[in-house]
Formats: structure tokens, sequence, C-alpha cells
């Protein structure tokens, strides 16, 4: 393979005649003088294929196989021209160097794969360009050599779309660039995509074909009047309702749903959007959605008297393209060119906001937004010292989706110094069917939690409304509540990365706050365990011994003591897949469940709750006071934004429980469509979002405070007898359920039963966050002296 500096590639890719198609501009301002969810747009088929032309066409031979490509190079595409559109799609595969992007004036695409099966063709060859041979030579060759590749219908689509009718294009898209059947090509490549898209001349997005109905080619003209009108109220007529539907129709397409085009988009340069035989630049598509989302409420009006399907759609905080605008800009900091400072949201932080978006590969939860997080972007490992730092995941499919999910949570927890992170629903659940380079499917614990149960769901969910409360913890770096008074996760994981018995332990450090350190320690000979927990910062040496590995950790606290002094050795057996997918944490119990509502259906507060949160309606025809119990617990004691509720919040709460239903609950939805004046409906948004498919809960106290009841909100299937709890390490109480297996070492599926009076669990199951008013700020760490405190701490496997 000839080097960068020997290979001219400007001049390999003019005498191949590629040139750059001209694409639309942003729409510019002229200076003044004085003189909801809608099905995706179909692909329009222009022949159907039978069954046995399916079969006969995969079992051809001559099937494209792909050449080993260098670390360091990608591939890129020169699809040739043709004046006939229905003309099969050749193209020429070029390694490029990473090195020598700058050199080559490439678009690369932006697609949703779609659910299709891989049956169009494309004809393609590749070869080595080594220094002083004629490009020529390897279009004579890729006429008479050429391969098959065969490739899903979207992206067959989009090459056809952009194939120039008289001169090569060059382009780059995964899906015929990169070996999808190589999970070693894959892990090597994906690190590249950053430089891929941010090098790229421009990123073009492919939304699909246009529908038969053309409400895509409609809502794309009118994203243009959109952009150039002065007062966006002309627009919000009724005469325009079917166009602001069309364009509710067009954002909900598939693409918008996708986890990997947000780092395709946040990484380019230039990009537009295409539709159909439609055009127009990502600025003004991201000025529309801005100002589609700032009226939102007023065009929303226009939908009144129209079909279920838009006047069903509330709000647009769970549209992908809304989350995608909003998080986009501030993902980077650009410089005057529009070239890229370093990322700066962390990981964490985008696993959490982006987690409505999905990939047909769970594990991509994580690897599709390594390049975009400020700690795993190209641009921050160049500069991370040796041991600076704990490792952060890299990616690698050879893992099952349990390993990959906990070497995230085994460096976040540690590195955020935090145990929110079990308690958000921030995880795509495991596949239901094996594939290609898939061959492990696992049982996800308890405390991993998933998004189909976040408040919105999936984005292929579409706009159906809330179908959970919003999360207590919040965001990272951005708690609401103290539950734990600060005090310090001790957790450890029974399952981690899959190695070899006999390969050498490593134990890492980083200081955070306290000395903080994550050590991984193997037991038994098949996995390793992560452990989280206080220890001192060593100074760099050699890789230990693994006995040295084992010595204990100097605590800092008798509560905080390490796990490897007081807890029973885990055995784990030989096995290529864990059974036992255990985390332990400390904590302590504060109270058990005595009582609890059903599920919070749509917002209605059931009377009994109300009752049991201090409010009496005695008939009396005026009410001057609600005892703070009801209106804070109601709102979780905060508002929408996390602050402290301001005063008001009790009035509306008693405008609310005096507009009760005839059986004295609180219809809250019924409330706001008739559309309150003043500061109710305020109010009753923040109670939907704090109770939404919740439950209201009494629990008898733990410890000498026993007598008290307390009162809270929990999960949704929280029962009677479930713990609540602190957990060390998360700013809010968490429920529990103790479960006794019959059978004590088999896996968490086995057989189960909750424990007897007197009866010593063996695991919990973690239900997640809750409410609990009067304990949300520290105040039951507080209220314990030390010796108190390590007399209740607990350690508890949780399943």
């Amino acid at each position: 393979m000839a080097s960068s500096s020997e290979t001219d590639y400007t001049s390999i890719l003019n005498e191949l005649g590629v040139e750059q198609p001209q694409r639309p501009k942003p729409t510019g301002e002229r200076k003044n003088r004085l003189t909801i969810r809608a099905p995706p747009p179909r692909l329009d088929k222009e022949r159907v294929r039978n069954n046995w032309y399916r079969i006969i066409r995969k079992a051809r031979i001559n099937l494209y196989k792909y050449d080993p490509i260098e670390k360091d190079y990608i591939r890129l595409m020169v699809l040739q021209p043709s004046l006939d559109r229905k003309a099969d799609l050749h193209v020429s595969l070029l390694p490029v160097p990473i090195t020598a992007l700058d050199q080559c004036p490439y678009e690369a695409l932006s697609y949703h794969w779609g659910e299709s099966e891989s049956e169009n063709p494309v004809y393609v060859t590749s070869r080595e360009h080594k220094g002083g041979e004629k490009m020529r030579d390897l279009s004579e060759v890729a006429v008479v050599v050429a391969s098959r590749l065969y490739i899903k219908d979207n992206l067959y689509e989009a090459l056809r779309h952009f194939r120039s009718e008289k001169h090569p294009t060059l382009l780059w898209a995964d899906g015929i660039c990169m070996d999808q059947g190589n999970a070693s090509e894959l892990g090597a490549q994906i690190p590249h995509m950053a430089q891929i898209y941010s090098k790229a001349k421009r990123v073009c997005i492919w939304l699909g074909t246009a529908d038969v109905d053309r409400r895509t080619d409609r809502a794309m003209d009118f994203i243009g009047e959109v952009v150039k009108t002065h007062d966006i109220r002309d627009l919000i007529q009724a005469d325009q309702a079917q166009n602001w539907r069309d364009l509710i129709f067009l954002v909900t397409c598939t693409w918008f749903s996708r986890r990997w085009i947000i780092q395709e988009i946040a990484l380019a340069i230039e990009a537009t959007v295409h539709c159909g035989s439609k055009v127009i630049d990502w600025r003004d598509f991201v000025d529309a959605i801005s100002l589609f989302d700032l009226n939102f409420q007023d065009i929303r009006k226009l939908f009144a008297d129209k079909s279920r399907e838009y006047n069903a759609i509330t709000d647009l905080k769970p549209l992908g393209a809304k989350i995608l605008v909003d998080e986009l800009s501030n993902t980077f900091l650009r410089k005057a060119n529009r070239s890229l400072f370093e990322p700066i949201k962390s990981l964490e932080v985008l696993v959490s906001t982006l987690a409505p978006f999905e990939t047909s590969d769970p594990r991509d939860t994580i690897f599709a937004l390594l390049n975009i997080a400020k700690e795993t972007s190209s641009a921050s490992a160049q500069r991370m010292p040796p041991g600076a730092q704990l490792s952060p995941p890299t990616p690698d499919y050879t893992k099952n989706l349990l390993e990959v999910y906990i070497e995230f949570l085994s460096w976040v927890i540690p590195s955020s110094n935090s145990l929110d992170i079990i308690c958000r629903h921030w995880a795509l659940p495991e596949r239901k069917s094996k594939a290609i380079m898939y061959e492990v499917l696992v049982t996800l614990p308890s405390w991993i939690k998933l998004v189909p149960e976040s408040p919105y769901g999936q984005q292929s969910e579409g706009l159906n409304g809330r179908k959970n409360g919003d999360s207590f913890v919040g965001l990272p770096g951005a708690k609401s509540y103290n539950a734990s008074h600060n005090m310090r996760p001790a957790v450890r994981f029974t399952v981690g990365p899959a190695r070899s018995p006999n390969s050498p332990m490593r134990s890492t450090t980083k200081p955070i706050g306290r000395p903080q350190a994550i050590k991984m320690r193997e037991r038994g000979t098949g996995n390793s365990l992560y452990t989280v927990q206080n220890c001192p910062v060593l100074p760099k040496s050699p890789p230990p011994s693994p006995i040295a590995s084992l010595r204990p950790p100097t605590p800092t606290s008798p509560i905080q003591k390490s796990f490897s002094q007081q807890e029973p050795r885990v055995e784990q057996a030989t096995m290529p897949i864990p059974t036992d997918s255990s985390m332990y944490v400390k904590g302590f119990v504060l109270g058990t469940i005595t009582w609890n509502t059903s599920r919070i259906p749509d917002g209605i507060i059931p009377q009994e709750a109300l009752k049991k949160l201090g409010w009496t309606d005695e008939g009396q025809p005026e009410y001057y006071d609600v005892p703070d119990r009801v209106w804070r617990t109601l709102v979780a004691d905060r508002d929408p934004d996390g602050k402290l509720p301001p005063s008001w919040y009790k009035r509306a709460c008693l405008r609310c429980l005096v507009n009760d239903t005839p059986n004295g609950h609180i219809a809250t939805k019924d409330i706001l469509e008739r559309s309150p004046p003043g500061i109710m409906p305020d109010y009753i948004k923040r109670v939907q979002a704090v109770t939404w498919n919740r439950v209201v809960f009494e629990a008898k106290e733990a410890g000498d405070a026993g007598t008290e009841k307390l009162v809270g909100i929990g999960p949704p299937f929280t029962e009677r007898n479930d713990l609540v709890c602190i957990l060390f390490g998360c700013s809010v109480p968490v429920i529990i359920r103790p479960w006794v297996s019959f059978q004590r070492s088999t896996s968490p599926t086995a057989a189960r039963r909750k424990p007897k009076e007197g009866e010593k669990p063996d695991y919990y199951e973690f239900l997640g966050e809750a409410f609990v008013y009067g304990k949300m700020d520290g105040q039951a760490v507080s209220a314990m002296d030390r010796n108190q405190l390590e007399a209740r701490t607990l350690k508890f496997r949780l399943k």
C-alpha cells in the first residue's frame, strides 16, 4: 500500500472525472432598504420481486468479498453515472488513509437502514491503488470483474437519487464502505466515523422517497415558507393547517428515530436534507423546527376539529426532530469556519438525554455516542495522558449486551461519584432474536432500566403522549435532591467483560473528591468482578500481581468498609454467559410499604390517595388551606426545573381540590382540557409529570422512629411489603422487593417467592426511584449519628 504522502488523491479523482454536485444553501435574509406518529414515507418500488427470484438471486455466485483494510484507512465509494435512473448501480471502492481525506471532496450519507431484506444488487469492485498506476485501469477492471453486493431498499433508493447523470460521484455510506459482517473491522472503523463525517464536504440526509400522497413534498416546500416569513403568525391560520400536519408527517419518519444520526449531524460542517426529489439546507430545517416548537400551542389549535391522530399531540417534547435540534446546538462549540471544538457533554449526559433514539443493535446505545462525548471523542483521547483516568468504554462487538452495559456503568458510577444512573431509563432492550454478529441474547437485570418505560417511550412509539412520570434524579450533574446526604456509592458487580482465566488482573485508580477507585478482581474462573469503593490512590507502578490486587482498600469511615473485608465469596461457574448478573450496593431501609394505590391512570389522582396525604373533604362551601404534605407531594416538592416550588403552587392545588370529580378524584386531563385561566395549568402539568403511571404509597418507618407514617410516590408496580431504601450515592430513595430463590444457585429467571416473616431474602428486585415526603434532602441520614448509621447499614444484592 502506498503511503498517503506518495499518493495524490486529487489527481486520482480528477482522472476519474469526479465532480461535486451543487446543493442548496441556507435561506438568507435580505437587508431592508428605503426603496404525531404518522407512518414514514413509503418506498415506491418499481418492480415486484417474488420469493423464487429472491432465492435464486441470493444463490448466485460472484458475491462481493471485501478486501482487508488497514487500520488507519477507510473506503470511499465512487458511484458511476447513468442517464437512466432505473439502471443498475455500479460503484468502485477506493481505500483512502484518514490523513488524506482533506484531498477527497466526498459527501457522507446519513440514512435509516430500514427493516427490509438486503435484496438490491450493487455491482462493486475495489483495488488497492498503488502510486504511479493510472486510475482508469480500475474502471476497466470494474467492468470485467464487478461482484454483487446486496443492500437494503432505502440505501438503494438513496444511491439512485444521488447518482449523477454525467459524472462519477464520491460518497461514503456505511452500508457499502464498511464490511458489516466483520466485527473486527467494525470495531476499528467506528472510531474513524468522527473524522469521516467531520471531514466530509457535506453530510446528505436521506429521509426516503416521497409518499404517494406527496405530503412530504408539500412539507419540504413549506419549510422554506416558514423560514422566509418575518411574522410566523401569518402561517398560523386555518388555511395552513394541512401544511403543519404535513410537517409533522415529515418529521415523524424513521430517520429521526435513529441513534447514529446524532453523531452524523453533530459532526457535519454542512448538511442538506433530501426527501424524494426535494432538498433543503439543514440550517433551514433547524430554524423551521425551532419556530414550530416555539408556536406549537397556537398551531395545535388548528388541529382541534381534525383527526384524532393530530389532535392527540399535546407536546413536541418527545419528538425526535425537536430533541435532535435542541441537543445538537449544545453538543459542540464551533469555530468561525464551522469546524468543531471539542465536545462539551459527557457520555453519561448524552446517553441519558438521547435515550429515546433507537438502533437495531442495542450495544450501540453506548457505541453510537462515543465519538461525540467529551471523554471519548478522538480529540479528548489524544490529550489524555496514560493512567490519568479510568478507561472509558470502547466499541467492541465481540461483547454481549450485558457486558457492554456493565462496562459503561462500572465507568460511570465512579466517574460521576453517583448511583443515580440506575434510576434513569437509559438502556435499549435486548433484541428478540439472534443475528449475524449477535449470537448471544442475555437477560438484563432489574437495575438496568429500559427506555420503553421512560416518560415518553421509544421514538418508534410515535407521538402518543406521556407513558410515565419524569425522572426524579434528573440529568447528570443537575440533581434536584440529596436523599443519601452526600454518601459515596459502594458498588460491586458480579459480571464484567469476560477474559481468559490466566489473563493478568488490573487495578486502575482515579481520584474523585476523596480517594476513589475502581478495581477489577477475578473470582472463580469465568468472569471479573467490578468493584467501586473507597480506597487510597496508588502511585503509578507496574501492573500488580493477582495477590496484590486483592488487598483491601483503606476505609475512610466505619460505614463504608471494603466489600472484600465483609462479603462472602461469590462462586461463579465457568460459562460464556454468566447466569448471575447481581449488583451489590450499600444503604439502609427507610421503611416498609403498608398501603399503596393502583397505578395512577392518565393523571387521575384517586380520592383515597388524597386522604392518605392528608386532605379531607368535609363538604364545606369554602376551603382556606391545604396541608403541605398534599400539595408538595403531588409535585415532588419541586418545580419543572428541579427548584423548590413557588408558593402559589399551594393556592393552585387548593383550586384543583375544590374542582374534584363527584367521586372526589382529581382528573388532571379534564381540568386542562377546560383551559382554566391563571395558575392551575402549570401546577396540573407538574402533577402529571410526577404522578403519571406511578403509585401513591404509605410506609411504616424503620428504626426508632417506626411509629411515623411515611408517604410518597413510587414506581408503578409497588406493592405492600416492598422496602423503601436509601442507597449510598443515590440522590433519591428507591423501592426494592425482597425475593427468595427455590434453588439458590440458579439464574435470575429461576422460580422465586417472597420471603416469609423473619426469613432472609436471597436478593432484591430493583423497582425504581421514589419520592418520600420529608426525606429527600438528607434528613434520614442526618437524623442518625455515626454508630446508628453503621448499625443500620446493609448490603443489598440487586438482580
